[in-house]
This record gives C-alpha cells, sequence and structure tokens, in this order.
C-alpha cells in the first residue's frame, strides 16, 4: 500500500462556481456533455474523478493507495485571483474538503488552499481550516518563492506554522501579483508542442523555487514545519552538477550548501523512473514521497514508475509509505 501527496480535487460547489464564471478559470460543456477546465493558460479535461470523492475511493482501493493528501493547486488559476473572486470559491473549496476528511478519516486528509491578494484573509483562512477543520497545512505556489523576497512574504504563514507544527505544499502556481497571467506560447505550435514547452517551463519554475528554499536560511528559521516541493524539485537533479561547478568556477570562495534539508521534501510527480533514482542520489530516499498528481494523471502511473526503479526494496518501501507516514505524524 501507498501515501500519495500530491492529489487533487475539485469541490462540487466550487464546480458550480466556475462554471458560472464568464473569464478564465473556468468550466464548460459541449455539446456532447464532455468537460473542460480552463485555466489561466491552456486546459485540462474533467471528468468525475475530479469531484466525485465516492469514484475517487474506488479509485484508491483500486490502484493500492492507502492514504491521499489532496489540495487544489495553484495551477488551476483560483488562489491567485483577486480577493473578491478568490476568496469565496477558496472558502468554497476548503469547507468541502473538510467534508470529505471528516467522511474518510485516516484516508483523506487536506491542505488549504489560500487566498493569495490578501495577507490578512490568506493568514485568516490559513488558522480557519487548522483550528477549525484540522488541516495538515496549506498548499503555496512555487512563484512565491522564486526569490528570498518573495518568501518572506509568507513569512507570517510560517511562523503560525512553525507554531503548530504544520505542513506546507509547493506545488507550480502564480502569485497574486502576477495577475491576469498572460499566453506568451508560440501561437504557430501545435497543441503537442505547446503541452510539451509547457511541461518543460513549468519544471524550470520549479526548480528556480528550490534554489530558494535549499540555499538560504528561509526553512532554518521555521524547524517545526515539514515542506515538500513537487515534481522532483522540477529539472535541479539533472542540473545541479553543472549549476555546483558554475559557482565555484566564477566565485572559488563560494560554497553552496549541500542539496539536503531536514524539513524538506519531494514528491515523484516528475513521472519517471530514472528521474526518481537521480532524485534519490541528490536528495536520498528519507526525502522523497509518492505524488501521482491524480485526477490529472493517473495513480497507477505514479505507482509504476517508483516500483519499475532500480532503487532498493527498502528504499521504495520508504518513498512508497514510510516517509509519508513520518510526515502525517508530525
Amino acid at each position: 500500500m501507498a501515501i500519495d501527496f500530491h492529489a487533487h480535487y475539485i469541490a462540487p460547489k466550487l464546480m458550480e462556481m466556475l462554471e458560472a464564471r464568464k473569464n478564465d478559470p473556468r468550466i464548460t460543456h459541449n455539446s456532447d456533455r464532455n468537460s473542460l477546465y480552463h485555466m489561466p493558460v491552456s486546459t485540462l479535461p474533467y471528468s468525475s474523478l475530479y469531484y466525485n470523492m465516492v469514484e475517487r475511493i474506488e479509485y484508491l482501493d483500486h490502484v493500492g493507495m492507502e492514504k491521499q493528501v489532496i489540495s487544489l493547486p495553484g495551477l488551476l488559476g483560483i488562489d491567485y485571483l483577486p480577493i473578491e473572486q478568490s476568496l469565496p470559491m477558496i472558502k468554497a473549496s476548503n469547507d468541502d474538503l473538510a467534508i470529505q476528511c471528516d467522511r474518510y478519516p485516516g484516508r483523506i486528509y487536506g491542505l488549504a488552499a489560500l487566498p493569495l491578494a490578501d495577507q490578512g484573509e490568506m493568514l485568516n483562512e490559513f488558522k480557519r481550516c487548522v483550528e477549525n477543520y484540522g488541516m495538515l497545512g496549506a498548499i503555496l505556489p512555487n512563484n512565491a518563492f522564486l526569490s528570498l523576497e518573495y518568501a518572506n512574504e509568507y513569512k507570517a504563514l510560517y511562523e503560525y506554522a512553525n507554531e503548530k507544527s504544520l505542513h506546507f505544499f509547493i506545488h507550480p502556481g502564480w502569485r497574486a501579483d502576477e495577475f491576469p497571467v498572460l499566453d506568451t506560447r508560440p501561437k504557430n505550435d501545435p497543441d503537442e508542442l505547446l503541452i510539451a514547452r509547457g511541461a518543460l517551463g513549468v519544471q524550470h519554475s520549479v526548480s528556480l523555487a528550490l534554489i530558494t528554499l535549499l540555499y538560504t536560511n528561509f526553512l532554518d528559521q521555521f524547524p517545526n514545519t515539514t515542506t515538500h516541493i513537487a515534481n522532483l524539485g522540477g529539472t535541479f537533479p539533472m542540473v545541479v552538477e553543472r549549476m555546483h561547478h558554475t559557482v565555484e568556477a566564477r566565485f572559488p570562495d563560494a560554497k553552496l550548501s549541500p542539496s539536503r534539508k531536514d524539513n524538506l521534501f519531494f514528491d515523484t510527480s516528475s513521472l519517471g523512473s530514472r528521474a526518481i533514482e537521480l532524485a534519490v542520489e541528490i536528495y536520498g530516499a528519507d526525502k522523497i514521497v509518492v505524488g501521482t498528481d491524480t485526477p490529472i494523471f493517473s495513480a497507477e502511473t505514479g505507482l509504476k514508475v517508483i516500483n519499475e526503479t532500480r532503487l532498493s526494496a527498502d528504499e521504495k518501501q520508504m518513498i512508497l509509505r514510510e516517509n509519508a507516514l513520518t510526515l502525517l505524524s508530525q
């Protein structure tokens, strides 16, 4: 059995609010009742697995998933909206997520979504979700950590989380000051190239956030918190050797610290066996948890790529279950 720390859910009430919107983000249905989720950039096919928790539980049973930590991801384009738009949708999402956690105790765990456009409302919603609903922590956009200056804007959240020993999930997404996001992708690319470029671009921005989390003292200030970043830290494992060499070649006296922190973890939603092996070499098997990105991707694929690695049985078990149990028990 495995424990998934990277999975998503759209509450039925939130779905209704998105269906009523005229601008992205929104949900539309065509004449065949096929549904699309329109993000600020690109669209996703939208199925009942996003919002039907009974169906989700049946699916988890089918694939052998013991527990799942679910959240509302920033790339859906809700949390970074102006506060008058984001706050009602965020509250609707969190309220329903709390119901699902109560309905499936020990099976479903929630991370709060937060309205990013207002610091006070963001902290208030975080406290509400923790103190009223017992949520594990919150999901934040990786663009909030593209620099130490940006990260420091979230210190109040981390200070509160440090008091309560909470967890943060750093997921691809935008800051509120980036609203509205403009689609700058090549206009004449076929769809498959647009998706390919987008996939690489997202991983690059995750890696830039990781630089802040690894190589500044930001996380060191909050030793009672844990943080995990999506997608194995993006492209970081593949380029860290070049990065260190470049720094040392130009600044011989400036040594970068090791690529590990006690309270920083990574999930496997990069979705590749060789990438997971490399990440284990860079970060350590004790710092990696399962991330399937369900239902955007399949949990079968997410588990298959871990089991297909050339890691030892003990290392696989750490990733599949043991590290997650440690995070859930903090």
